[in-house]
């Protein structure tokens, strides 16, 4: 066999893709000038090199390279002609992925990173069933291993790798010892198994086949309370002549652990016993590697840390296993500062002030304020908002959130001008990873002026949501589904009116194929509401719809019912949908094609007496690790029928132009 075979079976690293949040769609065409993010005690520090679309920033115009670099060329030539196995090869060849950097410093440094070349390559051959193939490295001509390391070599130096990576191997006999006894979660399809990662007779033999079966025959174990599960020595015996993988896979479990002591290292300003006691793990409780990674999403979900880690420890003779969580703080204050322009609202600026932890318990107190329209001569049309919110973590168990909030705001839009002034406390739980829920009680003093009349309104509620969430991933979802609830009961004490605001938003996502290349996603929204005619409600609690969260092709809340002298208004009722056909044309490029459909009705029911109002057109997605930044273009294809402003001026029937829309992530 091939040079380097004795090493055993190489295995690949992967990278989990980090999750943000990220901001929903701007309005119209709106391009960010600045958002500079200031934190106190911060040190300036060089601008680091990146790229985007392909550009870079910030990075020197010239590579350094030492005076004694040795430079070469390269070509890879596989046997048979197999464009996958060549491609395979030149990605696990450091010789041909870097000849476009900078060459090695020396000629030694340069054979040495050659002769690594045979375990790189014979790793590629494994990965794809490969196992009798031979390699070999020409150097100016002569086989690599005459070539000594003092050798003086023509600048540049040619380089041709030459593999013939034999006939394709399939799994042959497949035993496993020590295997993890059945558990219910093994019938989730998600959980992996050696059989469902395809290690099975006659499949073909990759060798991250056989190590990713041995990881999940440990996994196994450590999902039934074993943390200590290690593999054993696996046996791996190529048969030659029948081209097929003999495997036996091994596992040791070790003993069964529960949670002991917690002790928490690298608080400055945090309460460490609050620290350990937001991880929600139970003293005493059974290991779950899945109670882990969940303490680790709370930690994170407190903003106060910027690094967390969990050691588990040795398991001491009771079976009590303690746990060191590892932590680095954030500075405690940050603010920052923004300007935006936008087709629809015009110029903006916005800033905000926030102290991560209070207390000492990752309470946040946060000061924003912004205002936009400030391109308009005249103030009155400006929309502006100023708030404080201040959230306390774990009120009373790791899982519920304390939030309170004052906020005052005002808001110009085409079909009406509102004053806000709005205190709000809630509480946000988390029943699981996947449901969560929000209740709170709110009061608010409004004052309108829209195409009904000029109204006062003062409205007591308890807004309530709940929300569940299978989707495989935040930012860019290619299966699953999401489901999320909103009631309103309310009472308006200016015309004493009770009633109910009621919102159900569904998406779903289906993937045709396993990388998640080409997804359908689709999106619906009812909401109604009941108790009060819609002019005796703010006019931000009526049902609008257009723009790009909704009905794209169209202005934002420019679509609603009418009245009889034609104009529109806000309505007691909302229907609307979305599709989808996201397609990667490459790893950092998508195309996505889109429809969308919806209008506002008058009724507390949507009775589709309105004309339902459809938008289409395109996107273009570039993937990033922050989310994907999206560039949509719609053409609204339903002619408003009523009297709309357009351009300052009152028109009865309107079709609106091709509208832009730039946002981070996916529409829904």
């Amino acid at each position: 066999m091939a040079r380097g075979e004795a090493e055993g079976i190489r295995g690949r690293l992967r990278l989990d893709r980090l999750s943000l949040s990220r901001p929903q769609l701007a309005k119209g065409l709106s391009l960010s000038v600045a958002v500079v993010a200031l934190v106190a005690g911060l040190k300036p520090q060089p601008a680091a090199a990146f790229k985007l679309f392909g550009y870079s920033f910030f990075e020197s115009e010239q590579k350094s390279t030492s005076p004694d670099a040795q430079p070469y060329t390269i070509s890879v030539n596989v046997n048979g002609g197999d464009k996958d196995i060549k491609a395979a090869v030149e990605t696990a060849s450091a010789l041909y992925s870097g000849k476009d950097e900078v060459p090695p410093p020396s000629t030694p440094a340069f054979l040495s990173k050659a002769h690594a070349e045979y375990d790189r390559i014979l790793g590629a051959l494994y990965a794809n069933a490969h196992y009798g193939g031979s390699i070999s490295i020409l150097v100016n001509g002569k086989p690599l291993e005459q070539i000594q390391s003092d050798a003086t070599l023509p600048h540049p130096v040619p380089v041709v790798i030459n593999v013939d990576p034999g006939p394709a191997f399939t799994f042959g006999q497949i035993s496993f010892e020590g295997r993890a006894p059945p558990s219910p979660a093994d019938e989730n399809p998600k959980i992996k198994t050696p059989e469902r990662l395809g290690l099975l007779p006659g499949n073909p033999a990759n060798s991250d086949i056989v190590l990713s079966a041995e990881q999940a025959m440990i996994d196994a174990w450590r999902r039934q309370g074993y943390p200590k599960a290690k593999a054993l020595p696996r046996k791996i015996v190529a048969d030659h002549v029948n081209n097929r993988l003999n495997v036996t896979l091994a596992v040791e479990p070790g003993r069964l652990a529960h949670y002991g002591q917690v002790t928490v290292d690298g608080t400055k300003d945090m309460d460490p016993a609050f620290t350990a006691r937001q991880m929600g793990l139970e003293p005493g409780g059974q290991y779950d590697p899945a109670d882990i990674e969940l303490a680790k999403r709370r930690l994170q979900h407190l903003q106060v840390f910027s690094t967390t880690s969990i050691t588990e420890g040795p398991i001491n003779s009771n079976g009590l296993m303690p746990l060191m969580v590892t932590v680095t703080e954030r500075p405690l204050h940050v603010f920052g500062a923004g300007a935006e322009y936008s087709t629809t609202d015009g110029a903006g600026l916005n800033g905000y002030w926030e102290h991560r932890n209070l207390f000492g318990q990752a309470e946040r107190l946060r000061l924003e304020a912004s205002v936009a329209g400030i391109d308009s001569v005249d103030t009155s049309n400006f929309t502006y908002l100023g708030g404080i919110t201040f959230v306390k973590p774990g009120i009373w168990d790791p899982f519920t959130d304390l939030t309170a909030q004052l906020l005052a705001k005002r808001e110009v839009y085409d079909p009406y001008s509102q004053n806000t002034f709005r205190a709000r406390i809630g509480l946000a739980h988390e029943f699981s990873e996947q449901l969560t829920g929000k209740i709170a009680v709110n009061g608010e003093y409004d004052q309108v002026d829209d195409r009904f009349n000029k109204r006062d309104l003062l409205l007591f509620s308890l807004p309530a949501e709940l929300a569940y969430d299978t989707t495989d991933d935040k930012l860019e979802p290619t299966k699953g589904y999401r489901l999320k609830g909103q009631v309103e009961p309310f009472y308006e004490a200016k015309f004493g009116n009770f009633g109910l605001i009621s919102r159900v938003d569904g998406s779903a996502y289906f993937s045709f194929d396993s990388m998640g290349r080409y997804v359908l996603a689709g999106r619906v929204a009812i909401g109604s509401i009941t108790g009060a005619p819609a002019d005796e409600m703010p006019a931000d609690r009526l049902f609008f719809a257009g723009g790009g969260g909704s009905v794209r092709g169209y202005d934002y809340r420019s679509l609603g019912p009418r009245l009889a002298n034609g104009f529109i208004v806000g309505g007691q009722s909302l229907a609307e949908g979305s599709l989808e056909m996201r397609v990667k044309v490459t790893d950092s490029i998508g195309i996505v094609p889109f429809v969308d459909a919806g209008s506002a009705f008058s009724s507390s029911f949507p009775t589709f007496d309105e004309t339902i109002k459809v938008g289409a057109g395109v996107g273009l997605r570039y993937y990033t690790g922050l989310g994907a930044i999206r560039l949509d273009i719609a053409r609204g294809l339903t002619q408003i029928n009523g009297r709309v402003i357009d351009n300052g001026r009152i028109k009865r029937q309107h079709t609106p132009p091709a509208a832009i829309y730039i946002g981070l992530g996916e529409s829904f």
